[in-house]
């Protein structure tokens, strides 16, 4: 098992980095697109939901290679809310679209990151949590 962290400032111009750090790790994989975007997602939600958004605030990336599948571990500075795939409203109409306006993107992040890992969870409370998800790497033989 190998594993490789980072510290980040909680400022949505660091997902920047968050994506070239988390691409540098796993290269040229099978899933590489998909861990970047789960390390993306949860870096984000990171910054917008909790105390890692703050002045101040940071938060720590850690991607892991398990041979047979990839860990993206996200641990921040907590908060009053616990993260959640949300409910959301079907959207049959682009007049539907139009009146929700930024609320049709909020909440679809974790609801993404639900749908293409093989596993994913929350640790931790209001103080300090950790986020992580799991992406099955097809081909590799657990050692």
């Amino acid at each position: 098992m190998l594993s490789w962290s980072r510290n980040f400032e909680g400022l949505p111009e660091h997902l920047t980095e968050v994506r070239e750090f988390t691409r540098l790790v796993a290269g040229a994989c099978d899933g590489a697109d998909l861990i970047e975007m789960i390390a993306s997602e949860l870096a984000g939600n990171a910054i917008q939901h909790s105390a890692s958004g703050g002045p101040n605030g940071k938060f720590t990336l850690q991607v892991v290679d398990c041979h047979d599948r990839w860990q993206v571990h996200v641990v921040d500075e907590g908060g009053p809310i616990v993260p959640h795939v949300c409910e959301l409203a079907s959207i049959d109409t682009a007049e539907e679209l139009d009146k929700l306006g930024d609320e049709a993107e909020a909440g679809r992040g974790l609801a993404m990151v639900a749908a293409v890992s093989s596993a994913w969870g929350v640790f931790g409370d209001q103080s300090s949590r950790m986020v992580w998800a799991e992406i099955m790497t097809p081909g590799r033989v657990t050692l």
